[in-house]
């Protein structure tokens, strides 16, 4: 699961499942918590949004010289997000739509919450990040540098002149694939999918907070919410495990309804919060080198108020 900000930057990013420590949690520390950032001086957001009926994210930034739209995307499998693994696969890519624009990328990974630097290493054509439990392939059409433990590329841009870069973490089948066009496939995913409801925008929301290789709802995609007792939100809470499969098939997706109502029956009855399989939690544990007290469900003009948090889009 990953977030990406009004300033084009992935803020939030957790894999391969949404349940274990993140890569990137720059959302809730900045400095440590790490990013895939985009650089363009002088610039500032003139749009920010999904891409009509799909959750591509686009966001558009005007500087002095030009206007460049940043489009970003986690890879949906070819035949949608069923219970085979994911292609673990962020994509970036980056348009001049008019002018030019002088234009760089920073990518800092900070895995478990900020405690761990990768060791970046070139492997032939590849670039490859290694930390603990999970190894990265940075993909670019903008050759990047090393900074100490970070990745850095700039580049001049004239208008419709694009560029890309991806961060994979897994070897799906499609491998090699024209990744331009793996991101046009997501979102005509998105759009097939949200045909049935006319594409309302909770429900597609809804469907990127189930764990498709179980059928279970996480509560919030960061790791923890401010209302009483730090929790991982990233766990499936039983109370909204119901309400998700009535809002599914009151969207008209019975199919969807049906799988979270087979997680409930394998659940059983062992307590208020369970993990992703319907087991146990694991225990609860704070992380001394970041906050993770993510507020989620915040006032209305707290940047923290636009994380996806279940029990909102439930009402």
């Amino acid at each position: 699961m990953g977030l990406v900000d009004e300033n084009a930057r992935l803020c939030w990013l957790v894999a391969p499942r949404i349940d274990q420590p993140s890569i990137i949690s720059g959302l809730v520390d900045e400095q440590r918590g790490g990013g895939v950032e985009f650089v363009y001086p002088d610039s500032e957001t003139v749009v920010h949004r999904h891409r009509e009926g799909t959750l591509v994210v686009e966001t558009d930034l005007e500087g002095p010289k030009g206007t460049v739209r940043v489009i970003d995307a986690l890879a949906i499998p070819a035949r949608g997000p069923v219970q085979a693994a994911w292609p673990g696969l962020f994509i970036r890519q980056v348009l001049v739509l008019k002018g030019e624009a002088e234009v760089g990328l920073v990518t800092r990974l900070r895995y478990a919450y900020g405690r761990n630097a990768p060791r970046w290493r070139t492997e032939g054509r590849k670039i490859i990040g290694y930390g603990p439990g999970l190894t990265i392939e940075l993909q670019s059409e903008l050759p990047p540098r090393a900074y100490g433990v970070d990745l850095g590329a700039t580049t001049l841009l004239k208008e419709g002149e694009r560029r890309l870069m991806a961060l994979r973490w897994q070897d799906p089948t499609n491998k090699g694939t024209d990744l331009r066009q793996t991101v046009e496939e997501t979102a005509a995913f998105w759009r097939a999918w949200g045909s049935t409801c006319d594409h309302d925008p909770r429900a597609l929301m809804l469907k990127a907070m189930m764990y498709h290789p179980t059928g279970a709802m996480v509560r919030a995609v960061t790791t923890s919410y401010g209302d009483g007792p730090a929790a991982d939100g990233r766990l499936a809470w039983m109370e909204d495990q119901q309400r998700a499969a009535d809002a599914f098939r009151e969207l008209g997706y019975p199919g969807e309804a049906d799988y979270i109502e087979q997680w409930i029956a394998r659940a059983g009855d062992g307590g208020p919060i369970r993990d992703l399989s319907g087991g146990e939690p694991p225990a609860q544990a704070k992380v001394d080198e970041i906050d993770v007290d993510i507020m989620v469900g915040a006032p209305p003009g707290d940047a923290r108020g636009n994380i996806p948090y279940l029990p909102d889009l439930l009402g």
